[in-house]
């Protein structure tokens, strides 16, 4: 159930910024500096700042607004680690996976 999000990335630094097809908030953006403080919200943006922190535990910081997620790593970041939270967003929706048995 869900779909998959489609997103692109820019990186500017230590900020990857993703772009998405589809809203991730209401129109009051969301910021999380510690994935614990991420933890005990409960909002769709901070579950996917939870999700985000979780695959990378160095994130200095999430900003979600709208159809952007905006992410603060230490000392920039590979193409690697953008695809990696590219697919962490891309799944943010899917409840489950329909070739599972």
């Amino acid at each position: 159930m869900g779909q998959q999000v489609q997103v692109e990335h820019v990186l500017l630094g230590d900020v990857a910024i993703f772009d998405t097809d589809r809203s991730l908030s209401g129109q009051e953006g969301e910021t999380f500096s510690v994935a614990e403080e991420a933890a005990v919200a409960d909002t769709f943006p901070a579950r996917l700042a939870a999700d985000l922190f979780a695959a990378r535990p160095e994130i200095r910081s999430v900003y979600v607004y709208s159809n952007t997620a905006s992410v603060r790593g230490p000392g920039g970041w590979s193409e690697e680690q953008a695809r990696q939270m590219e697919g962490v967003i891309r799944n943010c929706l899917v409840h489950y996976d329909q070739n599972r048995s």
